[in-house]
Protein backbone atom coordinates (compact mmCIF):
# COMPACT_ATOMS: atom_id res chain seq x y z
CA UNK A 1 0.00 0.00 0.00
CA UNK A 2 1.58 3.30 -1.23
CA UNK A 3 0.79 6.55 0.88
CA UNK A 4 1.01 9.42 -1.44
CA UNK A 5 2.77 12.58 0.27
CA UNK A 6 1.17 15.84 -0.38
CA UNK A 7 3.43 18.67 -0.25
CA UNK A 8 1.92 22.12 1.21
CA UNK A 9 3.98 25.33 0.08
CA UNK A 10 4.60 27.34 3.04
CA UNK A 11 2.41 29.89 3.75
CA UNK A 12 3.72 33.67 4.17
CA UNK A 13 3.42 34.77 7.62
CA UNK A 14 2.17 38.63 7.81
CA UNK A 15 3.02 40.36 10.91
CA UNK A 16 0.10 41.66 13.30
CA UNK A 17 2.11 44.93 13.80
CA UNK A 18 2.93 44.94 9.71
CA UNK A 19 -0.95 44.37 8.97
CA UNK A 20 -1.61 47.05 11.29
CA UNK A 21 0.74 49.99 9.89
CA UNK A 22 -0.09 48.66 6.71
CA UNK A 23 -3.64 49.41 7.31
CA UNK A 24 -3.24 52.68 8.85
CA UNK A 25 -1.08 53.80 5.70
CA UNK A 26 -3.66 52.57 3.53
CA UNK A 27 -6.44 54.44 5.25
CA UNK A 28 -4.42 57.60 5.64
CA UNK A 29 -3.10 57.51 1.79
CA UNK A 30 -7.30 56.83 0.88
CA UNK A 31 -8.62 59.82 2.48
CA UNK A 32 -5.90 62.08 1.66
CA UNK A 33 -6.61 60.84 -1.86
CA UNK A 34 -10.29 61.35 -1.54
CA UNK A 35 -9.91 65.35 0.00
CA UNK A 36 -7.39 66.58 -2.31
CA UNK A 37 -9.55 64.83 -5.53
CA UNK A 38 -12.57 66.66 -4.08
CA UNK A 39 -10.09 70.07 -3.68
CA UNK A 40 -8.73 69.80 -6.98
CA UNK A 41 -12.16 69.55 -8.34
CA UNK A 42 -13.80 72.57 -6.48
CA UNK A 43 -12.83 75.75 -8.51
CA UNK A 44 -13.98 78.01 -5.46
CA UNK A 45 -11.98 76.08 -3.08
CA UNK A 46 -8.64 76.22 -5.64
CA UNK A 47 -9.35 80.36 -5.92
CA UNK A 48 -9.61 80.46 -2.21
CA UNK A 49 -6.20 78.76 -2.06
CA UNK A 50 -4.50 80.82 -4.44
CA UNK A 51 -6.02 84.45 -3.72
CA UNK A 52 -6.44 84.27 0.10
CA UNK A 53 -2.64 84.52 0.43
CA UNK A 54 -2.33 87.10 -2.28
CA UNK A 55 -4.79 88.89 -0.85
CA UNK A 56 -2.94 88.87 2.48
CA UNK A 57 0.09 89.75 0.74
CA UNK A 58 -1.57 93.05 -0.93
CA UNK A 59 -3.42 94.40 2.12
CA UNK A 60 -0.41 94.25 4.71
CA UNK A 61 2.54 94.36 2.40
CA UNK A 62 1.52 97.30 0.27
CA UNK A 63 -0.41 99.13 2.35
CA UNK A 64 1.08 99.06 5.97
CA UNK A 65 4.81 99.14 4.65
CA UNK A 66 5.16 102.41 4.25
CA UNK A 67 2.95 103.56 7.25
CA UNK A 68 5.34 100.89 9.57
CA UNK A 69 8.80 101.73 7.84
CA UNK A 70 8.32 105.61 8.93
CA UNK A 71 7.07 104.91 12.38
CA UNK A 72 10.14 105.90 14.54
CA UNK A 73 9.36 103.26 17.13
CA UNK A 74 9.35 100.26 14.67
CA UNK A 75 13.36 99.65 13.57
CA UNK A 76 13.79 96.46 11.14
CA UNK A 77 16.82 94.59 9.91
CA UNK A 78 14.74 93.62 6.83
CA UNK A 79 12.35 95.19 4.50
CA UNK A 80 8.69 95.21 5.80
CA UNK A 81 7.94 92.59 3.30
CA UNK A 82 10.43 90.43 4.39
CA UNK A 83 9.42 90.61 8.01
CA UNK A 84 5.42 90.63 7.51
CA UNK A 85 5.88 87.22 4.88
CA UNK A 86 6.52 84.67 7.80
CA UNK A 87 3.36 85.54 9.41
CA UNK A 88 1.12 85.94 6.64
CA UNK A 89 2.73 82.33 5.24
CA UNK A 90 1.47 80.81 9.49
CA UNK A 91 -2.54 82.65 8.79
CA UNK A 92 -2.81 81.22 5.45
CA UNK A 93 -1.83 78.06 7.09
CA UNK A 94 -4.08 78.76 9.51
CA UNK A 95 -7.22 79.41 7.32
CA UNK A 96 -6.09 75.67 6.11
CA UNK A 97 -6.71 73.89 9.01
CA UNK A 98 -9.70 75.87 9.78
CA UNK A 99 -11.10 74.86 6.27
CA UNK A 100 -9.86 71.14 7.48
CA UNK A 101 -11.75 71.10 10.51
CA UNK A 102 -14.61 72.05 8.62
CA UNK A 103 -14.70 69.34 6.38
CA UNK A 104 -14.64 66.85 9.16
CA UNK A 105 -17.17 68.22 11.02
CA UNK A 106 -19.49 68.03 7.82
CA UNK A 107 -18.62 64.63 7.38
CA UNK A 108 -19.35 63.90 11.01
CA UNK A 109 -22.49 65.94 10.85
CA UNK A 110 -23.22 64.01 7.57
CA UNK A 111 -22.91 60.46 8.91
CA UNK A 112 -19.63 59.91 6.57
CA UNK A 113 -17.44 59.03 8.90
CA UNK A 114 -19.37 56.34 9.91
CA UNK A 115 -19.14 55.00 7.36
CA UNK A 116 -15.61 55.37 7.62
CA UNK A 117 -15.37 53.50 10.87
CA UNK A 118 -16.71 50.68 9.00
CA UNK A 119 -14.04 50.04 6.77
CA UNK A 120 -10.88 47.66 8.08
CA UNK A 121 -8.71 50.44 8.73
CA UNK A 122 -7.64 51.86 12.12
CA UNK A 123 -9.88 54.88 13.79
CA UNK A 124 -6.81 56.89 13.87
CA UNK A 125 -6.01 56.79 9.95
CA UNK A 126 -9.63 58.43 9.25
CA UNK A 127 -8.09 61.55 11.14
CA UNK A 128 -4.94 61.71 9.92
CA UNK A 129 -5.98 61.72 6.31
CA UNK A 130 -8.07 64.73 6.87
CA UNK A 131 -5.52 66.81 8.76
CA UNK A 132 -2.66 65.13 5.98
CA UNK A 133 -5.10 67.00 3.57
CA UNK A 134 -5.59 70.32 5.24
CA UNK A 135 -1.34 70.15 6.20
CA UNK A 136 -0.92 69.59 2.32
CA UNK A 137 -3.20 72.68 1.18
CA UNK A 138 -1.72 74.53 4.19
CA UNK A 139 2.37 73.84 2.46
CA UNK A 140 0.69 75.08 -0.81
CA UNK A 141 -0.54 78.44 0.37
CA UNK A 142 3.04 78.35 2.16
CA UNK A 143 5.11 78.24 -1.27
CA UNK A 144 2.60 80.02 -2.61
CA UNK A 145 3.17 83.34 -0.26
CA UNK A 146 7.35 82.77 -0.50
CA UNK A 147 6.95 83.11 -4.07
CA UNK A 148 4.79 86.14 -3.89
CA UNK A 149 7.11 87.52 -1.48
CA UNK A 150 10.12 87.85 -3.48
CA UNK A 151 8.13 89.44 -6.03
CA UNK A 152 6.86 92.34 -3.51
CA UNK A 153 10.44 92.37 -2.38
CA UNK A 154 11.13 89.94 0.55
CA UNK A 155 14.37 88.20 -0.47
CA UNK A 156 15.02 84.80 0.69
CA UNK A 157 18.68 83.04 2.31
CA UNK A 158 19.07 81.29 -0.57
CA UNK A 159 20.59 78.32 1.52
CA UNK A 160 18.40 74.99 0.92
CA UNK A 161 19.20 73.64 4.07
CA UNK A 162 17.15 76.66 5.66
CA UNK A 163 14.17 77.00 3.54
CA UNK A 164 13.62 72.77 3.94
CA UNK A 165 14.31 73.83 7.73
CA UNK A 166 11.10 76.41 7.44
CA UNK A 167 9.28 74.85 5.72
CA UNK A 168 9.13 72.11 8.25
CA UNK A 169 8.65 74.68 10.86
CA UNK A 170 5.33 75.23 8.84
CA UNK A 171 4.33 72.03 8.73
CA UNK A 172 4.76 71.48 12.32
CA UNK A 173 2.90 74.68 13.08
CA UNK A 174 0.05 73.89 10.49
CA UNK A 175 -0.25 70.71 11.74
CA UNK A 176 -0.38 71.67 15.57
CA UNK A 177 -3.49 74.12 14.06
CA UNK A 178 -5.05 70.85 12.50
CA UNK A 179 -5.29 68.85 15.14
CA UNK A 180 -7.26 71.78 17.38
CA UNK A 181 -9.28 72.37 14.39
CA UNK A 182 -9.96 68.88 14.38
CA UNK A 183 -10.51 68.31 18.07
CA UNK A 184 -12.95 71.59 18.28
CA UNK A 185 -14.72 69.95 14.61
CA UNK A 186 -15.27 66.33 16.39
CA UNK A 187 -17.49 68.24 19.16
CA UNK A 188 -19.36 71.13 17.99
CA UNK A 189 -23.02 71.13 17.70
CA UNK A 190 -23.04 72.66 14.40
CA UNK A 191 -21.45 74.54 12.03
CA UNK A 192 -22.07 77.85 13.32
CA UNK A 193 -20.61 76.76 16.91
CA UNK A 194 -17.64 75.57 15.25
CA UNK A 195 -16.57 79.05 13.25
CA UNK A 196 -17.65 80.77 16.14
CA UNK A 197 -14.72 78.80 18.58
CA UNK A 198 -13.00 79.06 15.54
CA UNK A 199 -13.46 82.93 15.38
CA UNK A 200 -12.11 83.36 19.07
CA UNK A 201 -8.88 81.76 18.52
CA UNK A 202 -8.14 83.30 15.10
CA UNK A 203 -8.00 86.67 16.67
CA UNK A 204 -5.62 86.47 19.11
CA UNK A 205 -3.38 84.56 17.36
CA UNK A 206 -3.02 87.00 14.70
CA UNK A 207 -3.14 90.39 16.60
CA UNK A 208 -1.06 88.82 20.21
CA UNK A 209 1.57 87.68 18.29
CA UNK A 210 4.91 89.41 15.98
CA UNK A 211 3.32 88.75 12.76
CA UNK A 212 3.22 92.54 12.11
CA UNK A 213 4.98 94.05 14.29
CA UNK A 214 7.86 93.15 16.79
CA UNK A 215 6.97 91.82 19.91
CA UNK A 216 9.44 94.50 21.49
CA UNK A 217 6.29 97.21 20.70
CA UNK A 218 3.38 95.68 22.56
CA UNK A 219 2.58 96.79 25.98
CA UNK A 220 4.16 94.76 28.98
CA UNK A 221 1.00 92.52 29.28
CA UNK A 222 0.25 92.24 25.68
CA UNK A 223 3.85 91.22 25.51
CA UNK A 224 3.78 88.45 28.21
CA UNK A 225 0.46 87.01 27.09
CA UNK A 226 2.17 87.09 23.21
CA UNK A 227 4.86 83.99 24.68
CA UNK A 228 1.97 81.62 25.44
CA UNK A 229 0.92 82.18 21.33
CA UNK A 230 3.12 79.17 19.21
CA UNK A 231 2.66 81.73 16.31
CA UNK A 232 5.17 83.49 17.92
CA UNK A 233 7.64 80.78 18.04
CA UNK A 234 6.97 80.15 14.66
CA UNK A 235 7.31 83.48 13.41
CA UNK A 236 10.43 84.10 14.90
CA UNK A 237 12.01 80.06 13.65
CA UNK A 238 11.03 81.24 9.90
CA UNK A 239 11.81 84.87 9.91
CA UNK A 240 14.98 84.01 10.87
CA UNK A 241 15.01 80.79 8.32
CA UNK A 242 13.74 82.34 5.46
CA UNK A 243 15.23 85.93 5.64
CA UNK A 244 17.56 85.84 7.82
CA UNK A 245 16.28 88.22 10.27
CA UNK A 246 17.89 88.26 14.25
CA UNK A 247 15.63 86.18 16.41
CA UNK A 248 13.86 87.36 19.28
CA UNK A 249 13.39 84.39 20.76
CA UNK A 250 16.08 81.97 19.45
CA UNK A 251 15.37 78.67 18.04
CA UNK A 252 16.62 76.78 21.04
CA UNK A 253 12.87 77.42 22.46
CA UNK A 254 11.39 78.42 19.20
CA UNK A 255 11.61 74.90 17.87
CA UNK A 256 10.87 72.57 21.06
CA UNK A 257 7.92 74.81 21.73
CA UNK A 258 6.71 73.88 18.08
CA UNK A 259 7.34 70.50 18.40
CA UNK A 260 5.48 70.27 22.02
CA UNK A 261 2.35 72.30 19.95
CA UNK A 262 2.21 69.65 17.32
CA UNK A 263 2.41 66.69 19.39
CA UNK A 264 -0.41 68.11 21.86
CA UNK A 265 -2.64 69.56 19.00
CA UNK A 266 -2.70 66.11 17.20
CA UNK A 267 -3.13 64.31 20.31
CA UNK A 268 -6.13 66.98 21.48
CA UNK A 269 -7.62 66.21 18.07
CA UNK A 270 -7.30 62.39 18.28
CA UNK A 271 -8.84 62.33 22.12
CA UNK A 272 -11.67 64.58 20.79
CA UNK A 273 -12.44 62.40 17.88
CA UNK A 274 -12.36 59.26 19.97
CA UNK A 275 -14.96 60.83 22.33
CA UNK A 276 -17.22 61.64 19.08
CA UNK A 277 -17.02 58.07 17.41
CA UNK A 278 -17.82 56.52 21.25
CA UNK A 279 -20.54 59.04 22.25
CA UNK A 280 -21.93 59.92 18.55
CA UNK A 281 -24.86 61.98 20.22
CA UNK A 282 -23.32 63.47 22.71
Amino acid sequence: MSTALETRQPQAITSPKVSAWNGMATGIYTLWLKHMRKFMGSGMEIMGTLFTPILWMLLFGLSMGSMVQNTSAMHFSISYEAYITPGIMLMTGLTAAIIGGSTLLMERINGVVKEYLVAPIPRLSVLLGTMASGLTKSMIQAIIVVILGIFLGATLVFNPLFILAGLVVVAAYSLGFVGLAAAVASQAKSTESYHALIMILNLPVLFLSNALYPLETMPVILKQLAYLNPTVYAIDATRYLFYGAPTEIGLLIDLPVLVAFMVLGVWYGFHNFQKSVANPAS
